[in-house]
């Protein structure tokens, strides 16, 4: 019987190998709505395969005591002229929220969104965000990759 066990959890172990997520970037984020309410959570987020401007991730909205209050996804394109994409999130009660947000990269040089997203590792990139009367920014900063352990 423990031989069996032991077979068992070497192939769930393999298993979760091969299943291993694909690699994207992730960090915190900071948002403001009017001149006083300031916002905190984290983002993952990585570009859809052949595609280097269709983006996609997740992000979490926390309290000040660090517990999840909305968790939601976001997505974006990089047209011509912008970087642009829409957020969706729902409360552990089930109440969802959706909105708009737009990146501010007036000096950026990168020609894709997955270079801005990059480029969240050296500085904050910055932005608006839009859901019906509300509105505020927002600055996404990455987090140093995590080494796998052997």
């Amino acid at each position: 019987m423990r031989s069996y066990s032991l077979i068992v959890a070497l192939l769930l172990a393999s298993c979760a190998l091969a299943q291993e997520a694909p690699s994207g970037l992730h960090g915190s984020w900071t948002a403001t709505a009017g001149p006083s309410q300031i916002f905190r959570g984290t983002w993952t987020g990585q570009t859809v395969p052949g595609k280097p401007n269709v983006t996609q991730g997740s992000w979490t909205l926390a309290s000040d005591t660090g517990e999840v209050i909305l968790e939601g996804t976001w997505s974006a394109v990089k047209s011509s002229v912008a970087w642009r994409g829409t957020w969706t999130a729902r409360t552990l009660q089930g109440q969802s929220f959706s909105g708009t947000w737009r990146a501010d990269l007036a000096d950026f040089k990168g020609k894709t969104f997955e270079e801005m997203l990059e480029l969240t590792a050296q500085k904050e990139v910055a932005g608006w965000w839009r859901s019906g009367r509300y509105q505020g920014n927002w600055w996404l900063k990455s987090s140093p990759p995590q080494s796998r352990k052997p």
